[in-house]
């Protein structure tokens, strides 16, 4: 059996809010696995290695966005072709603003992105969107839905029709702006998502469904039993009335 390999871009930007907690997270869980640290200025593993497990960003400050964005620009074709092959890959935070055909800052300035995804993103500092928000992820065709919870807190709102292609679809809170209830994007095993939590840890069984479809099923989720319990009282709260407020 191959050795798990995970690639972790840029991990000295990724880590607002508490979001480098995903790959903390990722490393309990798989202490066997071999972990490819890709800072910046380097060349990502993922341009010449068809064997990597999962692909990791996750969010950073709007400056190091743009960096990152250069860095990433001459791989958007790469970054397309894994997807469309199946590629675990997870952009968390505004990481999933990467993926899309621009980002306008408040002085109108249009920032071309990687074109995954036909949506455009808003920069609208220095109004601030936060909130909870509670949703059903499909894991496939006909599979039972998985709960997802997160946090929103973002100076962004994005604009697109993401109901075929969102990560999930919300109960509670709002998705790619406040007007839509389809939070985030999904092209096969790729998934970008404005949720903080960590996603990870907050949501054991999407990281269960995240190790299975890397290959791991055998793998123990770390401190299951009371992670499961943290979750399932989340589960719980955030589908009271009025906790997206």
């Amino acid at each position: 059996m191959a050795q798990t390999t995970i690639e972790i871009l840029y991990p000295e930007f990724g880590n607002q809010a508490g979001d480098n907690g995903n790959a903390m997270y990722l490393r309990a869980c798989l202490p066997q696995a071999a972990f490819i640290e890709t800072t910046f200025g380097e060349e990502p593993a993922f341009v010449t290695r068809d064997d990597l497990s999962l692909i990791l960003l996750c969010g950073m400050t709007e400056r190091q966005q743009e960096r990152v964005l250069d860095a990433l620009m001459p791989y958007a074709e790469r970054l397309a072709a894994l997807a469309d092959a199946g590629t675990p890959m997870l952009f968390t935070g505004n990481a999933v603003e990467l993926l899309g055909n621009m980002i306008i800052t408040p002085e109108g300035r249009g920032i071309t992105g990687l074109g995954l995804f036909d949506f455009v993103t808003h920069q609208l500092t220095p109004k601030r969107f936060t909130g909870v928000g509670l949703g059903a992820f499909q894991p496939a065709p006909g599979a039972d839905p998985i709960d997802i919870v997160g946090f929103k807190m973002q100076f962004t709102q994005a604009e697109g029709k993401n109901e075929k292609w969102s990560f999930c679809t919300l109960k509670q809170g709002f998705g790619m702006n406040k007007k839509s209830a389809f939070e985030g994007v999904r092209r096969n095993n790729l998934i970008g998502t404005w949720f903080l939590g960590p996603l990870l840890t907050v949501n054991p069984p999407f990281t269960r469904w995240l190790l299975d479809t890397m290959g791991e099923a055998d793998a123990v989720l770390a401190h299951e039993e009371v992670a499961m319990r943290a979750y399932e009282q989340r589960v719980k709260d955030f589908a009271t009335p009025g906790m997206d407020v």
